[in-house]
């Protein structure tokens, strides 16, 4: 008796066996059916599918047969495997390598055999189809053909189990991946441990490093393996005596299953390691590598990595990329938000009233004495800093921005460590997102010496304003008695002085009420009266007060005002004074025969009222300042112009109490537009459209 010899790429044979995955399974009707068509077509009692493992034959259908595997050292389909075309034994006694095997001489007694051989996907021979008698016969060629085709029929069924595999496998991979994408628990390293300990037991090896490359450096960034104390973060080695280098090389995914064996057996890597498995993928950050993710393990493989496998990896690096990317940009900004005062963060609020804030700079700490961590789980412990008197209006403020996607600013009051209270300011721009919520992007920064020193001044201001009032109306008065003749007839160049004194009285007294009214704007002393009004009307008269400057100046004052009346709750005479301010701005600036257009429109649920003038424009370098108090641009030809500097501070306030909005368009040389906005008002029996 002859043993079957092994074949040549026995290894590689063995891997795909066991990449097929029907060694000790049930039976299944696809293969039986073929052995039954077999022994039919054949007028034969036994049919196999044999499947040839290390040391036996495994039978996953047998027709006619009792015994579910025998030895392969005394098995016909051992050597049937060794060749392509079929193996026929038409007489086993005449045959000298089986005449004495054990399946001749005893159970089942064979005789005749004949068995093609049985391929996988990649064409290594897995075992046979064969057919068996217990009496001598002939076989012919056309026989030959017919086995041929009722094995191509089983390797056809091998293709959809192995494509079954196949896809199992991808799912089992796809599976995982999803599973490390969606952990989120703790910092970078931690996640990347854990991803790196969940693929070596999906890969069956024992150590997963990421690694980073600087020049010829190879450092341990982070590392996962199960032979403790080997390996830590940061340790560094040449580059060269890495088996990185030779995945550097190759430029792709790079598998090794057997380094003793390969062609890299001579490499410094092998060596100095002695790791015989290698799988592992470049990792690609801003368009350069980062270094390598790789997984090792002392022992070959018994089956190489599959496509499966490198594709598993691939991902994996783009996986780490990600998070190493997250968290350079993380470190980067967290170094420049350290630099800055006060705190950068994300609010977000549900409609249910439940917030955090997603995100939040170190400067939280001084702002509000806590920690980031327990803001990002629920707002509500920053809140419980505001002053008590403060509560309310920051809620309605962060309300109202919620509802108008409007930016958020507010000043307010919150306890410091120390237990005083200080001044900050909040600036934020909402964003809204698909599951209703809102997330604003902004700051917060401790304004308490500056609202002092702004207290202060105002309240100067005030009362400096308060006392000066009389005594002005007193001067005004006697300059308009003296100026009447009442202390008999003056002078020409007594009267051109005491004009003078007495424009200049009334300048002073328009910058004394516009001092008032600021104050009363920001203390929130100032009443608004608010009630339905047609806006074109307001505009009208409004502009009627503005002629007699107009010609003065030398300018046209022209309104285009639509036909329909267009309705919003305001305080008549507020608007008015808004109007009037912007008008009389515009006109100011208007070169002599120039042209001030007042225009009103709806813009969806909004009325917006335009003052457009041919002047100068606005400075780039004051647009950021033009609302501020006593703000004035600095050109010469500005500087000329008569003026508080106080008088789109107050517009801007006024607009704000009555539920409004004020801004402008310039381009600098070509003219400015300055609008104010405002809620349309329902008209009676209708909808505002």
């Amino acid at each position: 008796m002859k043993s079957p010899d092994f074949p040549p790429d026995e290894a590689h044979r063995m891997t795909a066996l066991e990449e097929l995955k029907l060694l000790d399974t049930p039976p299944e009707q696809r293969f039986d059916r073929i052995t039954r068509l077999a022994a039919r077509t054949f007028d034969i009692p036994i049919a196999l599918v044999s499947l040839i493992d290390r040391d036996r034959q495994w039978f996953k259908s047998r027709h006619g047969l009792e015994a579910p595997e025998t030895a392969r050292d005394i098995s016909f389909c051992g050597h049937a495997i060794l060749r392509e075309e079929p193996l026929v034994v038409e007489n086993a006694l005449n045959d000298e390598r089986f005449a004495d095997n054990p399946l001749v001489t005893g159970g089942p007694n064979i005789r005749f055999y004949a068995g093609a051989p049985l391929h996988d996907r990649h064409g290594y021979r897995v075992g046979t189809l064969c057919v068996i008698d217990s009496k001598p016969r002939q076989f012919s060629d056309d026989d030959k053909t017919t086995l041929r085709d009722l094995a191509d029929l089983v390797e056809r069924e091998f293709g959809f189990g192995e494509l079954g595999n196949y896809y199992d496998e991808r799912n089992r991979a796809m599976n995982l991946l999803t599973e490390i994408a969606l952990d989120n628990e703790g910092d970078a390293g931690q996640r990347a441990t854990r991803a790196l300990e969940a693929a070596c037991d999906y890969l069956g090896v024992e150590t997963g490093i990421i690694s980073r490359i600087t020049g010829d450096a190879y450092t341990v960034h982070w590392h996962f393996t199960k032979f403790k104390g080997t390996l830590e973060n940061g340790a560094t080695l040449p580059l060269k005596r890495t088996y990185c280098s030779l995945m550097l090389n190759s430029g792709k995914v790079f598998a090794i299953e057997n380094m003793g064996e390969s062609s890299y057996q001579s490499h410094e890597c092998y060596e100095a390691f002695g790791l015989e498995s290698y799988l592992a993928a470049p990792v690609w950050v801003n368009d350069r590598i980062f270094g390598t993710i790789n997984f090792s393990s002392p022992s070959p493989r018994n089956r190489a990595f599959t496509a499966t496998d490198k594709m598993f990896v691939t991902l994996l690096a783009r996986w780490v990329a990600d998070i190493i990317y997250q968290q350079e940009h993380t470190d980067t900004l967290n170094k420049l938000t350290n630099q800055v005062p006060g705190m950068l963060y994300q609010y977000q609020l549900w409609p249910d009233g439940n917030s955090r804030f997603p995100y939040t700079s170190p400067g939280i700490q001084d702002i509000y004495g806590i920690s980031a961590e327990e803001a990002e789980k629920d707002a509500s412990p920053a809140f419980s800093r505001i002053h008590p008197e403060d509560v309310v209006g920051v809620g309605d403020s962060i309300q109202i921005s919620a509802q108008k996607l409007q930016t958020w600013q507010h000043k307010y009051r919150v306890r410091w460590p120390d237990g005083t209270w200080r001044w900050v300011e909040g600036h934020a721009n909402p964003e809204a997102l698909p599951d209703g919520s809102v997330l604003w992007h902004g700051y917060i920064s401790d304004i308490h010496e500056r609202q002092m020193v702004d207290e202060m001044k105002n309240q100067f201001i005030s009362t400096v304003s308060h006392e000066l009032r009389t005594p002005l109306t007193s001067i005004s008065g006697s300059l308009d008695l003296l100026l009447g003749g009442t202390t008999g007839r003056l002078s020409e160049k007594a009267t051109r002085m005491l004009e003078i004194a007495k424009r200049n009285s009334e300048h002073l007294k328009h910058l004394i009420g516009d001092l008032l009214d600021i104050e009363k704007l920001v203390s929130g002393n100032m009443p608004i009266e608010a009630t339905k009004e047609d806006i074109r009307t307001v505009i009208e008269e409004a502009l009627e007060e503005m002629q007699p400057m107009a010609r003065r100046y030398g300018v046209t004052v022209e309104s285009g005002n639509p036909d329909q009346a267009l309705y919003a709750f305001v305080d008549r005479s507020r608007l008015s004074q808004a109007i009037t301010n912007l008008a009389s701005n515009a006109v100011k600036f208007s070169p002599e025969g120039g042209l001030v257009d007042v225009s009103i429109k709806q813009l969806d649920q909004q009325i917006r009222i335009e003052v457009k003038d041919e002047g100068p424009g606005v400075p780039e370098s004051f647009r950021d300042r033009i609302f501020q108090k006593f703000a004035q641009a600095n050109a010469s030809s500005s500087r000329s112009k008569e003026g508080t500097g106080l008088g789109l501070a107050i517009t801007r306030e006024l607009m704000h109490a009555m539920g409004g909005a004020v801004g402008f368009e310039s381009e600098e040389g070509q003219g400015a537009c300055f609008w104010l906005s405002l809620p349309l008002a329902k008209t009676d029996g209708q909808s505002a459209t």
